[in-house]
């Protein structure tokens, strides 16, 4: 089967490869501290571990003499112990000792490049000699003293594929979140975009309900909105096969008012494959409005949780038939498929970038 016909049934294409050439989250920063922790990123076994410094690193979680896990060794110093024969690896994946003899051979294990953001650590899963930092998602705003931001780590049982498709498709809104984020079928009549552009698949839904649109801003905002018209926009794209930059900022004033005011909301996604069918899967919203109300911030993230949860729950039914219902099926395409649709083609093109070239 070609990769274009595979991308046509979601059976076949959840099965496309993965892509290592790119940014993950691994964890939130909190996850990692001295001692060696191990997780499974695309399918390598990963053990983490902070230096004396505090520097995380991200070493290949196998001992060069016998595949012990060394995330069942021990720190010492900044080195890395193999609780099996005692061999010492630095940092950088070299050996430096060898217990049980005096010569110490020059062999290295895969060191990834890591970088925190925020509230979460980011690695580099293609060649560790050659990150590619261009390709660094662009998301400031998850350190910038002048947001806050929530998040939370999510495990989920199924592809990372079915929670991309998910987060490009608008239209279930109205009937998976229908209790949750209080949504119905006035989402169908909104204002709607979706096209293709050089960042990705491009997704907005506008939304001009002062009801709506002013709930979560802060009192002397939605005085100020009084009898000015007021938009919400609802959207976002993926900028890689495990990043998803969501979005909803709430204007107040005509577009062509000086005065304008924006009120800021990023709603990110983050999806790292553990295997093909098993999914590392975080979230964070950054607001840039009520930054000092604790309690906004906690209901906050209560009800988004909720909501997100509803998209693991549907995602992982999805999987689990794929998995297990062996009968013949042939999907239908409807007209809120078309951002999913279009980004399967993005996503297979990440795939042939890197496998064909």
């Amino acid at each position: 089967m070609g990769y274009k016909e595979q991308i046509r049934n979601v059976k076949d294409y959840i099965r496309l490869p993965l892509c290592y050439n790119h940014w993950y989250v691994a964890g939130l920063v909190e996850d990692f501290g001295a001692e060696p922790v191990a997780k499974t990123l695309l399918e390598r076994s990963i053990v983490f571990y902070r230096t004396e410094a505090g520097e995380l690193v991200a070493m290949q979680n196998r001992c060069l003499h016998r595949s012990f896990p060394l995330a069942n060794g021990t720190r010492e110093g900044d080195n890395l112990v193999c609780r099996y024969h005692g061999i010492r690896y630095a940092p950088d994946g070299s050996i430096v000792k060898v217990p049980c003899q005096d010569h110490v051979p020059e062999r290295q294990l895969h060191v990834y490049p890591v970088k925190e953001l925020g509230p979460f650590a980011f690695i580099w899963m293609g060649n560790p000699a050659e990150p590619d930092w261009d390709r660094f998602p662009d998301l400031p705003f998850l350190s910038d003293p002048t947001c806050r931001t929530i998040s939370e780590a999510v495990p989920y049982a199924g592809s990372y594929l079915l929670m991309q498709e998910n987060l490009n498709d608008l239209t279930h809104f109205a009937y998976l979140h229908r209790e949750s984020f209080g949504i119905g079928d006035f989402f169908f009549d909104l204002p709607t975009t979706v096209e293709k552009t050089e960042k990705g698949v491009y997704c907005n839904r506008i939304d001009t309900n002062p009801a709506r649109v002013l709930g979560p801003l802060p009192a002397d905002a939605k005085e100020r909105a009084a009898g000015k018209p007021v938009e919400r926009h609802d959207g976002g794209y993926a900028m890689s096969p495990g990043v998803f930059r969501g979005y909803a900022p709430v204007y107040i004033g005509a577009e062509e008012d000086p005065e304008r005011e924006v009120f800021k909301s990023y709603i990110m996604h983050y999806l790292t494959p553990e295997t093909s069918t098993s999914t590392h899967y975080f979230w964070s919203i950054t607001n840039d409005y009520n930054i000092e109300d604790d309690n906004f911030y906690a209901m906050s993230k209560a009800f988004a949780a909720n909501g997100f949860a509803e998209d693991k729950w549907a995602c992982e039914e999805m999987q689990r038939l794929l998995d297990d219902d062996h009968i013949d099926h042939k999907e239908m395409v409807i007209a809120g498929d078309r951002a999913g649709m279009l980004f399967r083609g993005v996503m297979l093109d990440w795939v042939l970038e890197e496998y064909v070239g």
